[in-house]
């Protein structure tokens, strides 16, 4: 009886461990000493030194582990077997530029190497020797960038701590040539670069993207703005050019009346460049019934355009603000006007809303034959055609006019 309350219990004690685990008992990678070394450049030990380690292992578990250095230069670290691990060091007088990587961990010494640390302080400045705020500085060492940053408004800037030793460092702004200059790092290093101004040719091609493929627009002008340049030039022939400063990114738009625009954004450096802008004509509708005037209860074909003047399908038609229907595939509708008077006809698509026209309702068919919708005062091809295809005022008239025709006939037979 005691035998089986004692397994229970370690039963118990077990399941709880597992679970508390998350079910990882067994499944983690066992721990392997590094012994790590820490000498300086001359291979000298380093003692009192700060080694820090981090480490992945291949299921994704990342953990740390720190330790310092006893007086010969040594310090243990535990980390997971086959992980890897990437090595620094944390000290006042001593650095590395990058850590250093050790793949598939397993137990055995590891010599860490590092250098007495040191900064430039670099002053930046323009050829009429004036301090140059918001400069972008780059250091690197064999081509590899160590530290990077941006000067303040006194035109310096202070690199972290690196490796006593000489690096590359690169200046450049919006406006400047890039300039580089190789600088030797000791304890506290000062250096000035100086930069020039420059400017190079960027060319832009305005272009009517609604096409397929786009064409040119021929006038109007070009808008180039950017942190250091803001200006406009006119469009010739679909291009315009314009010198603008290097190193810089720029927001290019076409400016044009009765169009839209899409900024483009494009950077130039330090050669020729080029960009297409491109711009659609405003959204626009408009609206030409085949009629002026209309016979009450009989229809009128509308045509809808866009601001291309081409037809469009799919719009939505009103009549005093109540929907008729919507265009046809050619753009057209046919519209009932079924009161007299002057008839609103509006098209609608979207937020884009046309001019109103305007088709009177009348309740003869004599009216209904004014129509005049070529200028000349006569009837064009289809003015006031109908559902029918009789010219003005449809089929009551055309009955009218059959039976009047018909009556003057009969007249002439009596005779």
């Amino acid at each position: 009886m005691n035998v089986s309350r004692s397994a229970l219990v370690v039963a118990a004690v077990l399941f709880v461990a597992v679970a508390a685990t998350g079910g990882a008992v067994g499944q983690s990678a066992d721990p392997v000493t590094l012994t790590v070394s820490v000498v300086d450049q001359d291979g000298d030990a380093v003692g009192g030194a700060t080694v820090e380690g981090s480490w992945e292992t291949e299921s994704g578990e990342t953990g740390s582990a720190s330790g310092s250095t006893a007086s010969n230069g040594q310090v243990l670290l535990d980390v997971p077997e086959g992980s890897t691990v990437e090595l620094d060091v944390d000290d006042d007088t001593y650095v590395r530029n990058r850590p250093l990587e050790i793949e598939n961990a397993t137990a055995r010494g590891v010599e860490l190497g590092v250098t007495r640390s040191g900064t430039a302080t670099v002053s930046v400045v323009d050829d009429r020797n004036r301090s140059q705020a918001d400069a972008r500085v780059v250091v690197r060492e064999d081509g590899r960038s160590v530290d990077r940053g941006e000067t303040g408004s006194d035109g310096v800037y202070e690199t972290v701590r690196l490796e006593r030793g000489t690096y590359n460092v690169t200046v450049v702004k919006p406006g400047y040539y890039e300039t580089e200059r190789e600088v030797t790092v000791s304890l506290n290093t000062e250096t000035t670069v100086a930069i020039e101004r420059g400017t190079v040719t960027l060319d832009v091609r305005a272009l009517d993207d609604h096409f397929d493929p786009p064409e040119p627009i021929e006038t109007g002008a070009v808008r180039v703005s950017s942190s250091v340049f803001d200006g406009e030039v006119s469009v010739t022939e679909g291009t315009a050019s314009l010198n603008v400063p290097v190193n810089a990114a720029y927001t290019v738009e076409v400016v044009k009346d009765g169009y839209d625009a899409s900024s483009e954004r494009i950077r130039v450096r330090e050669s020729a460049a080029s960009v297409n802008a491109t711009a659609q004509r405003t959204p626009a509708l408009s609206v030409t019934p085949a009629n002026e005037r209309v016979l009450v209860g009989e229809t009128t074909r509308v045509t809808v355009r866009n601001a291309y003047d081409e037809p469009v399908s799919g719009v939505t038609v009103e009549v005093d603000g109540d929907e008729v229907g919507e265009t046809d595939e050619r753009g057209e509708i046919d519209v009932p006007i079924s009161s007299a008077g002057d008839r609103t006809i509006v098209a609608r698509d979207g937020d884009v809303e046309s001019e109103p026209a305007t088709v009177e309702g009348v309740e003869t068919a004599d009216e209904a034959d004014g129509n005049d919708t070529d200028g000349n005062g006569t009837d064009g091809d289809d003015a006031g055609a109908t559902d029918d295809g009789a010219p003005g005022f449809g089929v009551v008239a055309a009955v009218l006019a059959l039976l009047a025709a018909a009556g003057a006939a009969g007249r002439l037979r009596d005779r």
